[in-house]
């Protein structure tokens, strides 16, 4: 009989990295394990698209471990009864959050079961205290939480991480901050790269592109256009470049602030050259990487940054900020790419312009993401998983 893994994270609400890698490492474990996704709050809304843009094996099933329909609700539920996965019997526990490593490490202490954690980043509302961090209502919340309970709630995450069977992280930037606050030398695994992304006939992306019109040469920004990510620092640099080249700007995903965004374009004055196209298919957003003449990264201190690592699968290099971040483990300057001083948008410009106007090979811009595959991703986290005694 097959030994029985859970993934757990609180939300199943958006389409991001962490939701990425949660799906592909399920599937990836689906042939050895009975597997089972846990979360705390499932979006009705978005759930559905979700699995289908991610693939999910459907034998693979998805269960709420609460009844509540409000975010704030079982963030606070989870904090309060953080021994929910007791009652449900499994073999392992991988945990991709704060909470989730909180009832792994009680389900430890009550049934003996290992886990690992998965970390993308430190909680961002116990160790970054900064209030621009809290944007939103749930964040707003877990700061609050954060300012409160703060001590405590380090005490048991630290408790919780130095427990673990085996803790991941997502990049050398992430493992060097997991060292620091929790004095531990964690495994790095990258995030993986889809096999769809990669370099295409130059017909097939005009022909999925046609709904566009984009006539023009142009440069992509493409993901979550949240404040985090800082988006209007690529729209500002973009405003200085298109002084100096005639080029458009083309910004596509999912973009919680285009309200922001379309106003900063109209204070620049350069609405006739940004094409906002919003969420794209996935045929679409490969042919957008394709056609691209280079691609934005304006998030600063990014752990990882998988949107670099697709658009350089397709042949376009990318410009990001030297900040020691992810961003620097996966674009070589000058070869893949150019890597701005951190936070200038002038600098940003100016590697822009460099970057246009150099020849940069497509194709081994293209093999320098290799490593990233989903067959040598799946090998290392196997691998992990296999040594546990379990």
């Amino acid at each position: 009989m097959k030994k029985k893994i859970i993934l757990g994270y609180d939300f199943l609400k958006e389409l991001g990295g962490l939701e990425r890698v949660m799906f592909f490492q399920a599937n990836s474990l689906y042939n050895l394990y009975n597997v089972e996704l846990i979360f705390s709050y499932i979006s009705e809304k978005n759930c559905d698209k979700i699995l289908k843009e991610l693939s999910l094996n459907k034998m693979i099933p998805i269960k709420q471990i609460s009844k509540t329909k409000s975010e704030i609700l079982q963030y606070l539920t989870s904090l309060l009864f953080s021994k929910r996965l007791v009652k449900i019997k499994s073999d392992l526990i991988i945990s991709h959050s704060f909470m989730y490593s909180i009832m792994a490490i009680k389900n430890k202490e009550k049934n003996n079961t290992p886990y690992v954690v998965n970390l993308y980043h430190p909680p961002n509302f116990l160790y970054n205290t900064s209030l621009k961090w809290a944007n939103n209502l749930p964040r707003k919340f877990a700061y609050l939480l954060g300012l409160i309970f703060g001590n405590y709630l380090r005490n048991i995450d630290k408790k919780a991480i130095r427990n673990a069977d085996a803790v991941i992280a997502i990049s050398k930037y992430t493992a060097k901050r997991i060292k620091e606050i929790y004095g531990i030398n964690p495994i790095i695994i990258y995030p993986m790269l889809a096999k769809d992304f990669k370099i295409i006939k130059e017909a097939d992306a005009v022909k999925n592109l046609e709904r566009f019109n984009l006539e023009k040469p142009y440069i992509l920004l493409h993901g979550r256009m949240i404040k985090d990510k800082r988006p209007d620092m690529a729209v500002k640099a973009f405003s200085i470049v298109q002084k100096k080249l005639d080029i458009d700007l083309v910004i596509s995903g999912t973009i919680e602030e285009e309200e922001n965004i379309k106003s900063l374009i109209k204070n620049l004055g350069i609405e006739k050259k940004v094409h906002i196209l919003g969420r794209v298919s996935n045929d679409e957003l490969i042919s957008l990487y394709n056609m691209a003449k280079c691609f934005l990264m304006s998030a600063p201190k990014e752990d990882f940054g998988l949107t670099p690592i697709e658009a350089m699968a397709c042949g376009c290099p990318v410009v990001a900020w030297k900040d020691g971040a992810g961003p620097e483990e996966t674009i070589h300057d000058n070869k893949t790419g150019y890597l701005a001083k951190p936070y200038s948008t002038d600098d940003f410009a100016n590697k822009i312009v460099l970057c246009l106007k150099s020849k940069l090979n497509k194709k081994e811009i293209s093999k320098s993401v290799n490593k990233f595959s989903e067959v040598n991703i799946k090998k290392d986290f196997l691998r992990v998983i296999n040594k546990i005694s379990f």
